[in-house]
């Protein structure tokens, strides 16, 4: 055999027009020595991998910092971070590309984003319940079909006539790329970033609508669509080997398919029905399907599909429940926050506006994808007419539809990693997407905001709502363990027929990433086929279940009630607005908050989430009517078995709420009430001050006046009728200081009262003032005020 001149052979190379690029690596230069001895941490692989991904997660954050005013999603700024790293801006410093990111350093950066992309991709899997398809309802399967189709007709179109005219492509892969372009370009359009669109309906506050519940699901259909197109897609790619395997391609995408559910899933099932007996999930297991992934992806990958889509059919066969959440709790915080930037800065490297060379071209893939966003748009509309919705809400539809994310930027890359897309018509998608993406919420503010709550709505408290009228209330709950003090609550109000109690049970539900969740919103009740099927449910969703089936069996086995259960998915930042809306939307008069303390196993108050307590204080700064704050120490009994109720009466408006709940007490026949009356004596409690002060002082004591005659009216009515609670007294009681007060209240409470219902901010400051002092509201401890040691339950109000 004859040798050959290495250098010879470099040379042809070099000179050769189909030549490529020619590293050479030195395995010895991954790890320095140190700065001391000369060397230059760039110069080494390892120190280079630390300072990019320093650089973009840096770079990132700090876009996204500038850009929280403008509400713009994050997708936009992690887009632009990678776009100013890339050739385009900051790529024009001289030497900039050469020291930050060597071409030698591409291969290894390119390798972390995407296993960085596996496991991001893993995680949207396991956040998709198939089971969520089906239950999508009609509706959402039409916004679904109609949004996807015109787009994808587009964009195969656009690719088609973009290949046919494209002179530089008459080559032996024409019939490769008169096929595969197309089809990427028309799954490009049609895409809808399930992920980055659940962000932008809990940030722009329409998890609770109509719009957002039919949005989450149609990008959650299309969303599926686009993965299977995009198999469809690599597979006509291999079509320049000839037919056998681009077959060979789809039959291992259905082979990954088949294994996942008939073998990982029935795995990963009984896993989970042993989780939900008890046993917890070990490290071996969480490892067992972490490893799982990289095999998935692996064999996707040597099959010809791609190794993002083995991932994304691991995470399907994944049940979300406790077992899901805990494998994604492991790797979502490092990949999101570290790994995921990396894929979009390297689409933003890859982003050149220099490449554009053809504005003819240019200008038809811009036109070709603001025809599919405006063909979506109206499309919505059309479907939402037809099934009598109102013009917004279809406009809202069509416009969050047009949401993109990491789904398009994946289909992208793959098509110029494979020589189907150009440089330019990459640099010119990827702006598209991120200039779409980026209108969409402006929008939305003009279409959405003019129509959102125009129905007047008065400030309305519990002594507004007359006794005999509907009383509507609103009970937030965090947990499933909230309910049976809510329904002793409602129970004691005195629900009837003349008198009914709508009850509207708000799960409050962070917003932590889990899209997921946003499928709550709206849910209807439980169906009787529930309790046989909780293995594959998320903990949310159980907990959301089990809600549902207490209020629902409420209503049927008390006479006056209403009680339906939604979810209210957001950031505990910003979940007071959801609140409000809530209780404006359904004209409530009083709004129940639990307590941010629950009972402890030894009987005391333990904080179970440092955020409730915010969000307490941010709903009663802000609610249009009155607040109540549930304290429960374990009450909680059986609906109509009776109940020991104290009132606390000090003076005040607050004070007053707690007399107007007393009053609607007085008709229930199982209720034991007392409504004890503090007076200071030795002119503690005289008008000081000027003579406006002394004239509210006298306008105040007048609606006291008036409010307790009110509720001895009523309780006297009742009483000569025969009807009323099973005993109901009224006390008054006069007090020199805050001393005789306590010994008063705890004569009360000797008594064994069930429920206390006091007011937020009493009247008679000479003597309670002292109590607030001890840390009742200030500090956070239930019990300084009122001075109580062992109730099961206790309102504070807040008008």
């Amino acid at each position: 055999m004859a040798s050959t001149d290495p250098l010879e052979e470099i040379w042809k190379h070099a000179m050769s027009p189909d030549k490529t690029d020619l590293l050479c690596f030195y395995p010895g230069k991954i790890t320095m020595s140190g700065i001391w001895t000369g060397d230059s941490p760039l110069d080494f692989s390892l120190p280079l991998l630390l300072f990019q991904i320093i650089l973009i997660t840096t770079t990132t954050r700090a876009v996204a910092l500038l850009l929280t005013p403008l509400r713009i999603p994050r997708y936009i700024a992690e887009i632009l971070a990678g776009f100013l790293l890339g050739p385009s801006v900051l790529g024009r410093i001289p030497h900039f590309s050469d020291i930050a990111f060597p071409v030698r350093s591409l291969f290894i950066l390119e390798s972390m984003s995407l296993l960085g992309l596996i496991y991001y991709t893993f995680t949207i899997g396991v956040e998709i319940e198939l089971h969520t398809l089906l239950r999508a309802g009609r509706r959402s399967f039409w916004f679904a079909a109609a949004s996807a189709l015109p787009p994808f007709l587009v964009g195969a179109a656009t690719g088609y006539v973009a290949v046919s005219t494209d002179g530089t492509r008459r080559t032996a892969d024409q019939f490769l790329n008169t096929l595969s372009f197309p089809v990427f370009l028309g799954a490009t359009f049609c895409a809808t970033a399930f992920s980055v669109l659940a962000r932008n309906i809990a940030q722009l506050k329409l998890a609770g609508t109509d719009v957002g519940q039919l949005s989450i699901s149609a990008s959650l259909i299309n969303d599926t669509w686009a993965w299977a197109g995009l198999t469809v897609a690599t597979a006509l790619a291999h079509v320049r080997y000839g037919m056998v395997p681009c077959v060979w391609t789809i039959a291992s995408g259905f082979l990954i398919v088949g294994a996942s559910y008939l073998v990982v899933r029935p795995m990963l099932l009984r896993l989970a029905g042993r989780v939900a007996e008890g046993e917890v999930v070990t490290e071996l297991q969480e490892c067992s399907v972490l490893i799982g992934v990289m095999v998935a992806a692996l064999v996707a990958d040597a099959g010809g599909t791609h190794a993002i889509f083995g991932a994304f059919v691991f995470g399907l066969a994944v049940p979300n429940g406790p077992v899901g959440v805990a494998i994604v709790e492991k790797v979502e915080d490092f990949v999101v926050g570290t790994l995921l930037p990396l894929f979009f800065a390297m689409s933003g490297l890859r982003t050149d506006t220099a490449k554009i060379t053809s504005v003819s071209a240019a200008v038809l893939l811009m036109v070709a994808a603001l025809a599919a966003a405006i063909l979506k748009v109206v499309a919505a509309v059309t479907v939402a007419g037809t099934f009598g919705m109102p013009l917004h809400d279809g406009i809202s539809i069509g416009l969050l539809l047009n949401t993109k994310g990491v789904i398009e930027l994946v289909i992208l890359n793959i098509g110029k990693n494979k020589k189907i897309m150009s440089d330019q018509s990459f640099t010119v998608l990827v702006f598209m997407s991120a200039l779409i993406t980026a209108l969409v919420t402006p929008l939305l503010a003009m279409v959405v905001k003019p129509a959102r709550r125009l129905v007047f709505y008065k400030r309305r408290t519990i002594a507004w709502a007359q006794p005999d009228s509907e009383f509507r209330v609103l009970a937030c709950v965090h947990m499933a363990r909230d309910v049976p003090a809510l329904l002793t609550l409602v129970d004691v109000a005195s629900p009837s027929e003349r008198s009914p109690v709508a009850v509207q049970a708000l799960h409050l539900i962070e917003f932590a990433g889990r899209s997921s969740a946003l499928l709550l919103i709206n849910a209807s009740a439980p169906s009787s086929s529930f309790e046989h099927s909780t293995r594959g449910r998320s903990q949310v969703e159980l907990q959301f279940k089990h809600i549902s089936h207490a209020l629902l069996a409420y209503e049927e086995n008390v006479a006056g009630v209403t009680a339906r259960a939604v979810a209210a998915v957001s950031p505990y930042a910003t979940m007071h607005e959801d609140v409000t809306a809530a209780a404006e939307d359904r004209h409530a008069a009083l709004i129940v908050l639990p307590f941010h303390k629950h009972r402890s196993v030894d009987g005391g108050l333990e904080m179970f989430n440092p955020a409730i307590q915010p969000l307490n204080q941010s709903v009663q700064r802000v609610s249009p009517c009155t607040v109540g704050i549930l304290v429960d120490r374990g009450l909680g009994g059986v609906p109509g078995a009776g109940c020991r109720v104290a009132t606390l009466f000090f003076g005040g408006r607050d004070d007053r709420e707690a007399v107007a709940l007393a009053t609607r007490m007085v008709c229930n026949p199982a209720i034991d009430l007392t409504v004890l009356r503090f007076v200071q004596k030795g002119g503690g409690g005289g008008f000081m001050g000027g003579a406006a002060d002394q004239f509210d002082a006298l306008k105040e004591r007048k609606a006291d006046d008036t409010c307790l005659r009110e509720f001895l009216d009523r309780a006297n009515s009742m009483s000569a009728n025969g009807g009323g609670g099973a005993g109901v007294e009224y006390r008054e009681r006069g007090v020199f200081n805050a001393s005789e007060m306590v010994t008063q209240i705890q004569e009360v409470e000797a008594l064994g009262k069930d429920l206390f219902v006091v007011g937020k901010l009493p009247g008679l400051p000479a003597l309670t003032a002292g109590m607030a002092d001890r840390g009742g509201d200030k500090g956070g401890r239930a019990g300084a005020w009122p001075p109580l040691s062992s109730p099961n339950l206790h309102c504070k109000f807040k008008f």
